[in-house]
């Protein structure tokens, strides 16, 4: 593979642990930044986790194979890297497709790659939507193409070349379900709704509203003003809603919250997650 200048001002480091007195911990070895020597995660000795320069080699040999555009990498640790809630994960962006347009909305696909160094997430692909409108953000991690490359334990770039129908089959589809719900009308029962299902409300909180607390009510009006922007211009229906959901978990959730990556892992995807599985099953 050739190799291609790293992304990235940094890449990771291994060594051995020592014990007390001196003595190397055997079976296990700690992963360090090679800029600040900070510590990302003590592994065991048979992880062994990608360089941001073989990310790098790798995300360019995709691109120039499949005749897409790297657009952006994006390092989600950077300065927080001495933090516990730091995500030691670092991603690419491919523009992949020309922008869609659905109901005079814009929208930008791209397939994101990306891989972490802790073990809580090693090499992964999916697709995120930017939203030219107003810049909102859905994306989700393909997990079949990330299965059919890792589960051999062995990442080749062929192989994510060869693959790579899976991730247009997956965009095909999520676009044909938006233009569907701008199709769909909604009313305001499947509006209360979803925003119940969205804040995890209980049974008996639907019950009796005097049960929910405090906090829980202003993400309901937080979600409830973006469901009333969003739906006035582009319609009552589902496609109005759920941009509203990926409004108020782009811009309104995420100005109040550390988790930076929440538009592929975390509680604001879950949300988008859960707004889109609702919202696909109305005819």
């Amino acid at each position: 593979m050739k190799k291609f200048d790293n992304a990235f001002n940094w890449d990771i480091k291994q060594a051995p642990i020592f014990n007390a007195k001196g003595e190397v911990i055997k079976g296990y070895k700690e992963i360090v930044r090679d800029d600040n020597d900070s510590l990302i995660a003590v592994m065991k000795k048979s992880y062994f986790p990608m360089t941001t320069q073989d990310f790098t080699n790798t995300v360019e040999e995709i691109a120039k194979n499949i005749g897409a555009e790297v657009v952006k990498y994006e390092d989600w640790s950077g300065d927080a890297a001495h933090s516990t809630r730091s995500k030691h994960y670092i991603t690419a962006q491919i523009k992949m497709t020309e922008a869609l347009s659905i109901a005079g909305s814009k929208i930008q696909g791209f397939l994101t790659i990306g891989t972490g160094f802790d073990g809580g997430r090693s090499f992964f692909v999916g697709h995120t939507n930017e939203y030219l409108r107003c810049s909102n953000q859905f994306g989700s991690i393909i997990s079949a193409f990330t299965s059919r490359l890792t589960k051999n334990n062995l990442l080749r770039v062929e192989d994510i070349v060869k693959n790579i129908e899976v991730y247009t089959e997956y965009e095909r589809k999520l676009y044909e379900s938006f233009e569907r719900f701008q199709k769909v009308q909604i009313d305001e029962k499947i509006i209360q709704e979803c925003i119940a299902r969205l804040v995890n409300m209980t049974d008996e909180e639907r019950i009796d509203s005097k049960l929910i607390s405090t906090q829980k009510l202003n993400k309901m009006d937080d979600i409830m003003a973006s469901v009333r922007s969003e739906c006035a211009e582009l319609g009552n229906n589902a496609w109005g809603l759920f941009n509203a959901v990926t409004h108020y978990t782009t811009h309104v959730a995420s100005s109040r919250s550390e988790d930076r990556f929440g538009n592929l892992f975390g509680s604001k995807n879950t949300m988008n997650q859960k707004a889109f599985e609702m919202l696909d099953e109305l005819k």
